[in-house]
């Protein structure tokens, strides 16, 4: 049975950083659910029989490293993503790169969380994010 909760997507190949996410957002984004697909083959497929969207996709590590704006242009693109706030993450931060994902249409380009406080941060700019979109 699907959740009647608002569903943030996580596209990460590493189930260990979905762990990491589901402990920040049941710590501090208990209205939304986090979904976890490892590919984003696996998240177009589950999306085609949904009922409902994601109101947000976190993206990483899921293409081709240099390949990352293609899919993002892909994603915007997708019927289950045009309303959904669209979030990459990163080890670091390049300005240039950090100026296409913004110019192609991404919501947010964040450093990738590693400590409690840093996942902290990023679970309620997400949250902001769905929350100004509303």
């Amino acid at each position: 049975m699907e959740s009647a909760k608002d569903w943030v997507a996580l596209l990460d190949a590493d189930e260990d950083d979905y762990l990491f996410w589901q402990h920040g957002f049941l710590s501090w984004a208990t209205h939304l659910d986090l979904r976890w697909f490892d590919s984003v083959h696996a998240f177009i497929a589950a999306s085609s029989l949904g009922k409902s969207n994601p109101v947000a996709m976190v993206m990483d590590g899921v293409v081709p490293r240099g390949e990352e704006a293609q899919w993002l242009s892909t994603m915007l693109l997708h019927p289950s993503c045009t309303q959904a706030c669209l979030i990459m993450l990163s080890a670091d931060i390049k300005e240039q790169q950090h100026q296409n994902y913004m110019n192609l249409g991404a919501t947010d380009h964040l450093i990738k969380p590693v400590t409690l406080d840093e996942l902290k941060a990023s679970v309620l700019k997400v949250s902001e994010h769905i929350a100004a979109k509303k």
